[in-house]
């Protein structure tokens, strides 16, 4: 595909004695052409890797909030919520519980065990991930 668009280049300027405005316009369309496709080819790469990506986490039915890296894990009710570790402020990573509630160390944060802002800056809730107990009950398989 490379080659047939330096031919027609090549072919166009020789043809003719076009004018430079013109040979520019045709070399910034072939690289913005050339930029879109790579763009597209990364961008396919990412979302795949992506889908491929599952981790599997320990489950302690017994803690009623387990931090794991980048997810927390609260139980209630004999069910299992995964959410993002990083505040919804400033991506900090929570890593504390205080009472019932999650606390950003950064700049505090608060968060109920069900993911929703209780005391800012923070506005937004904690991102469900989407999540399954396996069938031994012993981890929790991220999807996704």
């Amino acid at each position: 595909m490379c080659c047939k668009f330096i031919t027609f280049i090549v072919n166009f300027y020789l043809m003719g004695n076009p004018d430079r405005r013109s040979f520019l316009r045709l070399a910034m369309a072939g690289v913005i052409a050339l930029f879109v496709i790579l763009w597209n080819r990364l961008i396919l790469e990412h979302l795949e890797l992506k889908k491929q990506k599952t981790r599997i986490l320990p489950y302690n039915r017994n803690k009623t909030v387990s931090f794991d890296g980048n997810y927390l894990v609260v139980n209630n009710d004999e069910k299992a919520t995964v959410f993002s570790a990083h505040c919804t402020h400033l991506g900090c990573l929570i890593n504390k519980k205080e009472g019932d509630r999650l606390v950003c160390p950064c700049h505090g944060s608060e968060y109920d065990l069900n993911g929703k802002v209780v005391k800012g800056p923070a506005w937004k809730s904690l991102e469900i991930i989407p999540s399954k107990i396996t069938s031994d009950g012993t981890h929790i398989e991220i999807i996704g």
